[in-house]
């Protein structure tokens, strides 16, 4: 007869194995169910979930081998982005299930809504350009100098782009709108680079966001201009309304922020109704900016340009951290997913002579304003190659000019592909520039 310790001992060791075979099962309903999502045919809002929860594990993905490979998170982010891209897959899985039989026929689809990924890419893009208006003074980018530096970095790219599209064979209108899609510039990646390198303070740093955000009012009043003209009219009437527009709202926008910065922001608390009255203020902002033509995140780093100067600014930048942690990573994977490499391959040569003509034109207009303005060499390299991502500007000049019947489908790939790259290529050029210049420090 067993003594009452003896039986207790004896259910200890039987026990763990419950634990053990409920972990096994999960294990196998997991795999089970991560297989289904990435070769079945999953849809509707549980597929939505495991797109989101890939996204978040590629970022910690990222982030993990930042450590190891030394490489900024921007960078592996946008490389991440490019091999989960369903052009990528596409034309590798095929290459990849022939080589290795471990690998399954069927091609996976990681991602089946790109409209969603680029709903909370556009959130992240927000988010960083806000974070960085925290830490900038409004005097700081709206001046002569920087300016000076929008206006070359938008006049060379424009007369380049215009050049070579005449040179090899096109006709004006396409010149146009070639010459139109090398001006604006897209700085979020920029950005982030800047903020991770801990450069945000710096003087090249405030001319590459100054010159950013006037060069994105030049680029939409070039676009007007080249939507006039291709289309026979020399009528400059509807430039009027677009000036107009971007005038009120810079300027207008940081009187009226200001006042209601002052005036409700921070008479209050920064509890949790406080925050959300920022997020509106900022989303306000952005919304404002795209819908007058500018990009959101112009209003998004203008509101943050207003919050700077609120005496709540330490909390806000504190309590919008956990925003741009989650939101931040997808802006830049949905870059790298937005590749079309079958047609980088199709249309090789045209994309890499095109990319290779709006890089050196933004780095020769953008640094050589800023040698005009006494900025040194290796600054003035940083300011021109940070200028580099054309981003979605390029894509909405390109997607006028299609829906106008100025461009082919052929040409807007190429506009497309060329947009893409800038913004892909931006940090690899940016990287040994940015640590040379903190060895300095």
């Amino acid at each position: 007869m067993k003594k009452y310790g003896e039986a207790t001992e004896s259910k200890g060791k039987n026990y763990p194995i419950v634990p053990v075979a409920l972990t096994l099962l999960f294990a196998l309903l997991f795999v089970s169910v991560m297989r289904t999502s990435i070769f079945g045919q999953v849809n509707g809002e549980t597929h939505l979930l495991f797109e989101i929860s890939f996204l978040l594990l590629l970022a910690m993905v990222a982030e993990v081998a930042v450590v190891y490979l030394k490489q900024p998170s921007v960078v592996l982010l946008l490389v991440l982005g490019v091999l989960v891209s369903q052009s990528f897959v596409d034309a590798f899985w095929p290459w990849l299930s022939g080589t290795f039989p471990i690998f399954p026929k069927v091609i996976p689809h990681f991602i089946s809504d790109g409209a969603i990924v680029q709903v909370f890419g556009q959130l992240g893009a927000i988010f960083i350009l806000l974070k960085v208006g925290l830490h900038v003074k409004f005097r700081s980018v709206f001046n002569a100098e920087n300016a000076l530096v929008a206006t070359l970095g938008v006049a060379i790219p424009f007369i380049a782009g215009y050049a070579y599209a005449l040179w090899s064979g096109g006709g004006s209108a396409y010149a146009l709108f070639l010459g139109a899609s090398f001006t604006a510039t897209s700085v979020g990646i920029t950005a982030a680079l800047l903020r991770e390198f801990k450069l945000m303070e710096t003087r090249f740093a405030e001319v590459i966001l100054g010159a950013a955000i006037i060069d994105d009012v030049l680029g939409l009043l070039v676009l007007s201009f080249v939507s006039v003209f291709s289309s026979g009219s020399a009528d400059l009437g509807p430039m009027a309304p677009i000036v107009f527009n971007a005038a009120v709202f810079l300027v207008g926008g940081v009187l009226a922020g200001r006042y209601f910065v002052r005036n409700f922001i921070d008479r209050n608390e920064m509890d949790y109704r406080n925050l959300l009255m920022v997020l509106s203020f900022a989303f306000v902002y952005a919304y404002l900016a795209e819908y007058i033509g500018l990009s959101s995140i112009v209003g998004a780093f203008l509101a943050g340009i207003i919050l700077n100067e609120s005496r709540h600014l330490g909390k806000i930048e504190e309590k919008t951290d956990v925003l741009e942690m989650v939101f931040a990573p997808i802006f830049f994977i949905s870059l790298g997913m937005l590749v079309d490499v079958q047609a980088l391959m199709k249309f090789i040569v045209p994309i890499l002579m095109i990319t290779a003509i709006a890089i050196v034109s933004k780095l020769a207009g953008c640094g050589l304003g800023s040698l005009l303005i006494k900025l040194r060499a290796r600054e003035s390299a940083i300011v021109g190659v940070g200028m580099v991502p054309r981003g979605e500007v390029a894509l909405i000049v390109g997607l006028i000019g299609l829906t106008k019947g100025v461009l082919d489908a052929e040409q807007y790939t190429i506009i497309a592909s060329m947009a893409f790259l800038t913004a892909f290529l931006m940090p690899f050029l940016m990287q040994p520039l940015l640590s040379s210049q903190k060895a300095m420090k």
